[in-house]
């Protein structure tokens, strides 16, 4: 799967690399279970849902997945937490047209880990992963200082689209995860 690149919106564009990424690195580049490594370094994972409903994906993201810019999905954002220590924002884009067969229950989740879905089904693909920092003024900045108090000036991301071949359609959506900085106290 190819994924577009997007050379008139700068402000908007993703890294094939996270250059200068420091510590985070050896998250950002991980390309297995996010949920599964955090799993095995936590005692207390969970989820916690923030909010789930249908509205406008980024216009970014729109474009990655194929939709037009006035195309609704469903916008899943949660914490990925350790007891009350929050260690990832996870923001995730689900088209409607997506949400059939297999990902039929995707959209009722609720506390349940999105990855474990995905990476249970081998039919399932992941597109290479892209990486950005993003400071105060990028909106999914904005949106995790809605939830998490003291937020450094920048936070590391990463993206990539996940697509379920199957016989009839091929069902895409976007995940992206905004780490946060008590992830890297995590041996």
């Amino acid at each position: 799967m190819k994924i577009l690149s997007l050379p008139f919106y700068q402000r908007a564009r993703w890294l094939a690399q996270p250059m200068n990424s420091g510590n985070y690195r050896k998250w950002l580049i991980e390309r297995s279970s996010l949920t599964k490594q955090l799993q095995s370094k936590t005692k207390g994972f969970k989820v916690k849902p923030l909010s789930v409903h249908d509205g406008l994906p980024y216009l970014d993201e729109s474009v990655l997945l194929g939709l037009t810019p006035h195309h609704q999905a469903l916008l899943r954002d949660v914490i990925l937490m350790d007891h009350k220590q929050a260690l990832v924002f996870a923001h995730s884009v689900l088209p409607h047209k997506s949400l059939r067969g297999a990902w039929r229950g995707l959209s009722r989740l609720g506390n349940k880990p999105l990855g474990a879905a995905l990476f249970a089904d081998p039919r399932v693909l992941r597109a290479p992963l892209q990486y950005k920092k993003i400071s105060l003024h990028h909106v999914l900045y904005q949106q995790v200082a809605q939830h998490i108090d003291r937020l450094p000036p920048s936070l590391w991301a990463r993206r990539s689209i996940f697509q379920l071949k199957s016989a009839y359609q091929h069902q895409t959506i976007m995940v992206t995860e905004v780490f946060l900085p008590a992830v890297l106290e995590l041996k």
